[in-house]
């Protein structure tokens, strides 16, 4: 059967989450390719290359590689006109690429397709779905500036959805000139967005857990970035900022009418930044810079810790083990409630494809390494 679609997992030092995730394509009968992309410390990566026996394809790459770069130099081998990268730390749904998938098929226009992404943490034998970070909806206006604005008015990242191979090829290039994985995420997304149609699906696409970034948050955040160092803050955005003029006009997109793209990126970016850099925060900082005795901005915790369900909260016992699944009220009742819409029968689906996920585990195979 000629594939269409490869799903790509890049991973580096979590071989345990890795193993559990192609544990779980392989369990749910995931009909796409897989290719993983490993970066890990040699102890690591025999245990991923051993995970990897018998349902994905293995490569492994310098420990030192970015991101972009390793993306960019396997990309090539995939023959596929669809592809979606797939955290080896998070929980990407089969159903969901598929339906994903099935929407590019469909609409030639759309560059590429994804859903909800939802957070979690595993505590004992519960299964806690405690939040929701992406829901912003289909950005699906025909100019492509008009896209761009109303990626970065309100921005999600969609860079973990179901691509166009090529359009993420060419977006993934136009970012590796960047400095900081910020900057070269936000080229990624925008010239991906100046090329076409992004769809969000009434799907759960994702599960994010709660593995530590690889990447500092001060490399990563716009606000954490700028306490830690303004100046290369500024700098890095010019960099970006230019960069990204000039592939609009290489695109022909052609230049707003009433001043140049230079000036319309400024000004969107300044919605952006303004939804970012913290007032609260950045007078705590000042404080802090002019002597008083105030700790340093922490990290945000990306789970609050466990705590048991509520009345307001959805608990199921799975069918097949001992987890329990709490659907956090705040999950359920997410705002705003025309953009986020979880129905039951969308938690059942997810629910059994999660009873095959498990951190728990022996590797699939034992081949070639």
């Amino acid at each position: 059967m000629y594939a269409v679609l490869t799903v790509l997992v890049p991973t580096r030092n979590r071989p345990v989450q890795c193993a559990a995730l192609l544990r779980f394509y392989s369990d749910n009968g995931l009909i796409h390719p897989i290719l993983v992309a490993d970066s890990s410390d040699s102890e690591s990566a025999e245990k991923v290359c051993l995970a990897a026996s018998g349902v994905a394809e293995y490569r492994h790459f310098s420990q030192t590689l970015r991101l972009v770069d390793k993306l960019l130099k396997i990309i090539p081998e995939i023959g596929t006109p669809f592809i979606a990268v797939t955290p080896d730390d998070d929980i990407t749904l089969p159903h969901a690429i598929e339906a994903s998938l099935s929407h590019l098929k469909d609409n030639r226009d759309f560059i590429a397709a994804h859903g909800y992404l939802l957070n979690f943490a595993i505590y004992k034998n519960n299964f806690d779905v405690h939040g929701v970070s992406g829901f912003t909806p289909t950005i699906g206006e025909a100019d492509p500036l008009r896209r761009h604005y109303h990626l970065m008015r309100r921005y999600q990242p969609f860079y973990w959805g179901v691509f166009r191979t090529e359009i993420l090829a060419a977006a993934l290039a136009a970012a590796q000139a960047m400095q900081g994985i910020m900057f070269r995420e936000l080229t990624v997304m925008n010239i991906a967005i100046l090329h076409g149609k992004v769809a969000r699906l009434p799907v759960i696409y994702g599960m994010r857990g709660t593995s530590q970034s690889h990447t500092s948050i001060s490399e990563s955040h716009p606000l954490h970035w700028f306490l830690r160092d303004a100046q290369s803050f500024v700098e890095g955005y010019r960099t970006y900022r230019d960069n990204l003029a000039r592939k609009i006009r290489d695109m022909s997109v052609g230049e707003p009418r009433e001043a140049s793209i230079e000036q319309l990126l400024d000004i969107v970016h300044g919605i952006f930044l303004q939804q970012n850099l913290a007032h609260g925060i950045m007078n705590h900082e000042v404080r802090r810079l002019l002597g008083d005795p105030l700790p340093a901005v922490p990290t945000p915790a990306v789970w609050s810790g466990w705590h048991e369900p509520e009345w307001r909260d959805l608990t199921h016992r799975s069918k097949i083990s001992d987890r329990r699944y709490v659907w956090r009220s705040r999950v359920l009742k997410a705002e705003p409630r025309d953009e986020i819409v979880i129905h039951q029968k969308e938690i059942s689906k997810v629910e059994q494809q999660l009873d095959l996920y498990s951190l728990v585990g022996g590797t699939v195979g034992v081949e070639n390494c």
